[in-house]
């Protein structure tokens, strides 16, 4: 009942995607960077990782690379705003902090989430923008990631 909508969803985003990866790699890499953001670890993020692991097969590394360094700025923006504006944050906080530094170089994303948890309202658009502009940058440099992470499921 629900596998086959989702099935859908994917597989629409999938060819949506695709569609975009010939016309404008800056453009591919803002949107797979906003969608390894918005939901954290969510189904919209594994499918930009998919997306990305996909692609590998037919040679295309740089959304791959895109999609890593993406997913990565979430927890370890967090992390830095913690360490740089302590006293914006509870002790507790700081602390949960440091523990989104490791999971952000680890590429977990949901380290981000506990922050979103607390004030969605400005940490999710934030985080967005800034995977996003990372995504972004990554492709117009031209980066490049011949192997998906390993730990991702």
């Amino acid at each position: 009942m629900v596998g086959s909508p989702a099935k859908a969803i994917m597989d629409g985003l999938t060819h949506f995607l695709q569609g975009l990866s010939g016309t404008n790699a800056v453009l591919l890499g803002l949107l797979l960077g906003g969608m390894m953001a918005i939901d954290m670890g969510g189904p919209i993020n594994k499918a930009a990782y998919t997306f990305g692991v996909g692609l590998l097969a037919s040679n295309s590394f740089m959304p791959m690379a895109a999609v890593m360094a993406a997913g990565m700025v979430p927890p370890l923006g967090i992390a830095l705003a913690t360490f740089i504006a302590r006293n914006r944050f509870t002790a507790d906080e700081q602390i949960a902090g440091k523990a989104a530094a490791v999971l952000g170089i680890s590429f977990i994303t949901e380290g981000a989430i506990p922050f979103a948890a607390k004030d969605p309202l400005r940490v999710i658009p934030s985080c967005v923008a800034g995977a996003a502009t990372t995504g972004a940058l990554s492709m117009f440099f031209g980066c490049t990631l011949h192997a998906p992470h390993g730990a991702r499921r």
